[in-house]
């Protein structure tokens, strides 16, 4: 500062008086000129907006246009694919839902089918917010779901009101996946059923217990049946007050009141005297019993007389 002071001296007494007068002028000239310049610029310069709030709000984020799916796969006796979703709503500071308005939204992102972009059209009426709508991964329009990519979204919306649009424009958002991956064996269940699953269970002669191995979509992987006789079992039972006497697959056999007789296999072909109990030759013709039924003898009085019947016996 001291040296400075000394150059200026010196430099002073060389330069004219008239000269020094002209500087003086123009520098102060030059400090006004600049002092106008800022002040106005300050005055009259617009400010810089912020951008408005656009976008979707995602269920649980509380970040606008970022959210993640979470996806589940599954391993283990019943694989597959868990496909999730997120509830999402449309939201605009700059043009806020009132009535008579609807948002519709498309996804036009490269990589999505385009006949037409997925897209979204939803009630903007009231709140702060659309109406709801539930996101899901996809390449192509879904009507149940509206379709996004894992990434980075481009989205192109029009509000409308009374079917005019009142604004339009674009946003993007970022959906991340989460991959969970779990193990899925098959359900285990057990059931009496009838061994011939054509028969009836109140008239089934043969109830085994079956256990079921099922996959969630109610895919049935394996069946097992508890056997105590590999062999389907039928029942022939009596329940008149006499004996009956029968053929059975060319066999006599005689069935006293009351009782009850078990035959296996699949082929059991049977005869009998309609009107005659025993020592009678058979009338009815060669007739084939299911397998795996409960059967019974029944006398019905008809005109009189007594008819013999092989009907079914409940439980």
């Amino acid at each position: 500062m001291i040296k400075f002071n000394r150059f200026w001296n010196q430099l002073r007494y060389l330069i004219p008086p008239t000269t020094r007068f002209l500087l003086l002028i123009a520098f102060s000239c030059t400090l006004v000129v600049t002092f106008f310049l800022a002040s106005s610029r300050a005055q009259f310069s617009p400010e810089v907006e912020s951008s408005a709030d656009i976008g979707w709000e995602f269920a649980g984020s509380r970040e606008l246009n970022k959210a993640s799916i979470q996806e589940i796969e599954y391993d283990g006796e019943c694989p597959g694919k868990d496909s999730g979703s997120i509830k999402a709503w449309f939201t605009s500071s700059k043009t806020p839902p009132a009535p008579k308005r609807r948002i519709v939204v498309k996804n036009v992102t490269r990589g999505l089918e385009s006949d037409p972009y997925p897209y979204t059209d939803r009630e903007y009426q009231k709140g702060k917010s659309s109406e709801g709508t539930q996101v899901a991964f996809g390449t192509k329009h879904r009507g149940s779901n509206f379709v996004v990519m894992e990434g980075e979204n481009e989205f192109q919306y029009e509000i409308k009101e009374n079917k005019k649009v009142i604004d339009s424009g674009s946003f993007t958002a970022v959906i991340d996946k989460e991959l969970d991956v779990k193990l899925r064996d098959a359900t285990v269940t057990k059931n009496s059923v009838c061994f011939n699953s054509a028969v009836a269970l109140n008239v089934c002669a043969d109830i085994r217990t079956k256990t079921a191995y099922t996959c969630p979509n109610n895919k049935i992987l394996r069946s097992i049946f508890e056997l105590n006789n590999p062999d389907i079992s039928t029942i022939i039972s009596n329940q008149m007050f006499g004996e009956m006497v029968y053929v059975l697959n060319g066999n006599i056999h005689t069935l006293r009141p009351g009782e009850e007789k078990i035959y296996t296999g699949e082929y059991l072909n049977i005869q009998f005297n309609s009107t005659c109990r025993i020592g009678c030759s058979p009338t009815t013709p060669p007739r084939s019993l299911q397998p795996g039924k409960r059967y019974q003898f029944k006398s019905s009085p008809i005109s009189g007389s007594e008819i013999i019947q092989l009907v079914d016996f409940p439980r």
